[in-house]
């Protein structure tokens, strides 16, 4: 009888261990996929068989009015921060000008396999991209936030793209500067997905593995090693950023046995675009599929896309030369699923979100204060969007979102583009030129109302907007 009561107990210690349990947080981030390339949004003409992505729709909540930044970069630091760029001084891509420090330059990547498939040349360093700062190690970065938490420590991965760092912010050292306990990271682009530099720990190793498995495969390990610790997991996918290529045939859902491996992709780039999508789709299911039910159960999966989709990839209804790198809708205009913990299943929610909101959204699930853990005196602009998780329905705890991509200092109003909108109307500065749309009646942005006759309304709304943007330019 005590060997039953014993066993009883234990049974019942250890599900109350698994129910108070801090949950698991595992943000995955897709490079250059706007709303418009999945079919869960019901947009683009053609999608590609995305399996896990679809589940994750039916299993949670999507967001459909969500603005990340224009670029890649910048889109990061407001997730590592929760504050705009003109706060961090990220404003651009950081160039590859900006490698070395004590480390000196990456060296070359290490041969392409012979087997490997075709792929365009890549662009001469510093081709086009303008020196951008990386975010400073004086910002609170999420990973530190997630150390302070009551809690206790998170254990912390960094897994795929990182792009913030330079040389001025410990360059190889940047993930462990910035918090994160393990990194196996590309510290910007690379021109090849079959010979590529990773920055293991702080150690540069060449490695000709396609990317994604590579780095499905080591986020599959790290996970296993954590057992019942809770983490926190940045898999940041360089898929489906150029350079466009048709992946291993073990990753895609569809037929893509039309394309060559060998041809130039230009030729047709949609189809390959929609194969790296695939792939990726693929090996976040391999990721999900990896963990232990219980682990499964107690995690939170935050999908999101890092800016629009390239000029190259882009169809309707968004246009190119408005796609990724600009404030128009084709540029911001990301994807954001969430499931997890007592997260409603198959909801939409219509609620403005922005990037920086992702900050204050997985502390709140990591059950952590943003008031307790910021240090005094930081401006945070992030907005837990937790309460929609459970209540899609709830009105926008936004009045307004906000996005912008510049060169050098954000003062210098010459070199910078913004955006704001509120729940029907926005206001975009694009290369000097300000202009205003009415989103619910042109939500794809033809006709600018400051080239007509504007009424009342029209009028206010350009107004109001404009002056919260200075507002909020000036720091008030």
């Amino acid at each position: 009888m005590r060997s039953l009561w014993m066993l009883a107990t234990l049974v019942w210690v250890s599900t109350a261990n698994q129910a108070t349990a801090a949950p698991n947080i595992l943000l995955i981030l897709a490079d250059d996929m706007g709303v418009e390339a999945l079919s869960v949004y019901g947009l683009g003409a053609t999608a590609p068989t995305t399996t896990t992505i679809d589940a994750l729709a039916r299993n949670g909540v999507v967001f459909r009015n969500v603005w990340s930044q224009p670029v890649c970069s910048p889109t990061r630091a407001t997730i590592m921060t929760g504050r705009y760029g003109f706060r961090t001084g990220v404003g651009r891509p950081i160039a590859p000008a900006a490698d070395g420090g004590a480390s000196g330059p990456l060296p070359p990547p290490p041969a392409k396999p012979a087997s490997a498939p075709w792929e365009p040349p890549g662009r001469p360093r510093n081709a086009g991209n303008p020196v951008s700062r990386g975010l400073p190690t004086t910002e609170f970065m999420l990973p530190m936030a997630l150390d302070a938490g009551a809690n206790g420590a998170y254990r912390t991965a960094a897994i795929g793209k990182w792009h913030l760092a330079d040389r001025d912010n410990g360059w190889l050292q940047h993930p462990k500067n910035a918090g994160i306990d393990f990194y196996s990271v590309i510290m910007h682009g690379e021109d090849s997905y079959y010979a590529w530099r990773k920055v293991l720990n702080g150690e540069v190793e060449g490695t000709t593995t396609h990317s994604a498995i590579d780095q499905t495969e080591t986020a599959i390990e790290w996970i296993a090693e954590q057992g019942d610790e809770p983490w926190f997991m940045w898999l940041s996918f360089i898929l489906p950023h150029t350079p466009l290529h048709l992946p291993p045939q073990e990753l895609l859902q569809s037929d893509y046995s039309d394309l060559s491996p060998t041809q130039d992709t230009s030729e047709d780039p949609i189809r390959y675009f929609h194969a790296m999508i695939e792939a990726m789709d693929t090996e976040i299911g391999r990721v999900l599929d990896s963990m232990a039910p219980s682990v499964r159960e107690n995690t939170y999966v935050v999908f999101m896309g890092d800016n629009g989709t390239t000029n190259s990839s882009v169809i309707p209804p968004f246009e190119r030369g408005r796609a990724k790198g600009t404030v128009y809708q084709g540029g911001i205009n990301v994807p954001l699923i969430v499931t997890g913990p007592g997260v409603e299943r198959g909801a939409v929610s219509d609620a403005l979100v922005n990037s920086t909101d992702l900050y204050s959204t997985i502390l709140e699930m990591a059950e952590i204060s943003v008031e307790e853990v910021v240090p005094e005196g930081v401006t945070v602009d992030s907005i837990s969007i937790v309460p929609y998780l459970s209540n899609p329905a709830l009105p926008s705890l936004r009045d307004w979102v906000y996005a912008d991509v510049f060169s050098g200092s954000f003062l210098g109003v010459a070199n910078a583009n913004y955006a704001m909108r509120n729940d029907r109307y926005k206001l975009l500065r694009h290369e000097g030129r300000e202009e205003l749309y009415d989103l619910d009646r042109d939500p794809y942005e033809h006709d600018d109302l400051l080239e007509g006759m504007m009424s009342a309304e029209e009028r206010a709304q350009y107004e109001s907007l404009n002056d919260q943007i200075q507002a909020l330019r000036n720091g008030e």
